[in-house]
């Protein structure tokens, strides 16, 4: 099997084709699995942080 051959997960899934709903996407999974881990929830200011730096990401150079 090869991997990182075939189209992309956000143009295979139809809900992770908008950026700003894949953000918030990979945010809530964050912040879920920090939970678990036993930190506390993300604040506003973090929030708001977080997807700034995802979206800085996700802009192509």
């Amino acid at each position: 099997m090869t991997f990182g051959t075939g189209i992309p997960l956000r143009q295979f899934s139809p809900h992770l084709r908008h950026a700003a709903q894949r953000h918030r996407i990979i945010l809530d999974c964050a912040e879920r699995d920090s939970v678990i881990e036993g930190l506390p929830r993300f604040s506003k200011k973090m929030k708001k942080e977080c997807l700034r730096e995802l979206k800085n990401l996700s802009v192509k150079p």
